[in-house]
């Protein structure tokens, strides 16, 4: 059946512009005006059917940020509860943004419910975008009939996501950042400042304090091997996407990270904020224990932990208690689960979660903290040294050039 592209005013004056399906143009310009709509333009879509290799760009997956996603679930959220119908809510939505890959992703979310889909069936159309978390609480909203509710509740949610996120950047941007400064700068010296004095300490004809030596060793070779240091640098970043997108290095390189003074605390502390909310959020509205672990065991950003938590699921439906099976994992700490096992014995599991991501949510802020006021000094000091070597290493010679002369 043709698909025509429309543009067209509503009652108040706003202009809109979708897709609708139809037999014939007339029959959209009818469709159109009962749903209150004056039609100014319409054409039909015509698909073009273009054979790509399958390595072609066009295929990749619309790329859409997590601020757009949570900027989307508000404004949804604000429409719905205003009550303005659901496919004038993405007309809205879908002029409202200035991503492509975002604009086509709501445009074919609306085709989809008018062509009579739930829409928790088109968010589906959309893995990447619409994790399984979000899809689940627009179909309770759906189910309820309190669609802005479950879309307010996701809209904070979100945003306490998105603000422990910044918070742990936060945390390694800065240090990351000196680093990688540290390293441009020592690259520059080595490479164009060091050969200067090269040329100057050869003329002495004597031998060179081993400290200046050992630097113009290091030199000599960056600079003769540099192109290798290009390829084996392009071959690091290119081996590290490709782990992080294999599940068995990725579980792997979660595992040890979990492991590393501090950084692995934050990010231990950060998934089981993400765990408890999400579990907590999901039973407070009605979703049960095990198809709440099955989720919220994809949303902790960190693959070991996830799979411990799937591992959890399993034992649970066994018959297990969740406190018990989350002791013998070893993922969590016992104060975890302990709260976890009061909050069955009394029936308040989804309190308990809440106040569980809240305790750690204020302990990633006291870890973030502490490793900020340990990292930059220690960065700091180790970046003021390095250069302060290779200036002393240069200069050596020439505070001794009386005895090497004479």
């Amino acid at each position: 059946m043709p698909v025509f592209q429309y543009m067209a005013k509503n009652l108040g004056g706003y202009s809109i512009q979708g897709e609708i399906v139809a037999t014939s143009t007339q029959e959209a310009i009818l469709s159109l005006r009962q749903q209150d709509m004056l039609v100014t333009r319409l054409t039909e879509k015509i698909e073009k059917v273009v054979k790509r290799a399958p390595w072609n760009f066009s295929k990749r997956k619309p790329q859409v940020t997590n601020k757009e996603l949570v900027q989307f679930t508000h404004q949804f959220a604000t429409l719905i509860r205003a009550g303005v119908p659901l496919l004038e809510c993405l007309d809205i939505l879908g002029t409202e943004v200035d991503n492509r890959a975002w604009h086509s992703v709501v445009s074919q979310i609306r085709l989809e419910i008018e062509q009579g889909a739930l829409l928790t069936e088109t968010l589906g159309s959309f893995p990447t975008i619409f994790p399984e978390f979000y899809r689940r609480m627009v179909e309770i909203g759906e189910a309820t009939g309190r669609l802005d509710e479950s879309l307010s509740q996701l809209a904070i949610y979100l945003d306490k996501q998105a603000l422990l996120r910044a918070k742990i950047f936060s945390a390694l941007a800065y240090p990351a950042l000196l680093v990688t400064v540290a390293i441009m700068v020592f690259v520059f010296l080595l490479i164009w400042v060091v050969p200067l004095f090269s040329g100057l300490f050869q003329e002495f004809g004597e031998s060179l304090p081993w400290l200046t030596q050992m630097v113009l060793d290091i030199s000599n070779s960056l600079r003769s091997h540099v192109l290798v240091l290009v390829g084996l640098f392009g071959f690091l970043i290119l081996g590290s996407r490709a782990a992080l997108t294999n599940q068995k290095s990725r579980l792997f390189l979660d595992k040890m990270l979990l492991q590393v003074p501090f950084i692995g605390a934050i990010f231990q502390k950060s998934a089981i904020v993400r765990f408890a909310r999400t579990l907590g959020f999901l039973i407070r509205r009605g979703v049960p224990l095990l198809s709440g672990l099955s989720v919220a065991g994809t949303m902790t950003g960190n693959s070991a932990i996830d799979q411990s938590i799937l591992t959890v699921a399993a034992q649970v439906q066994d018959g297990r208690s969740l406190s018990e099976t989350l002791r013998a994992s070893g993922m969590f700490p016992s104060m975890v689960t302990q709260m976890i096992k009061v909050g069955e014995s009394t029936g308040s599991l989804d309190t308990m979660l809440e106040k569980i991501a809240d305790l750690f949510e204020q302990e990633v802020d006291r870890v973030v903290a502490t490793l900020t006021s340990v990292l930059e000094p220690c960065v700091i000091v180790v970046v003021g040294s390095g250069i302060a070597l290779v200036v002393v290493a240069m200069y050596l010679p020439i505070f001794s050039i009386g005895s090497i002369i004479g």
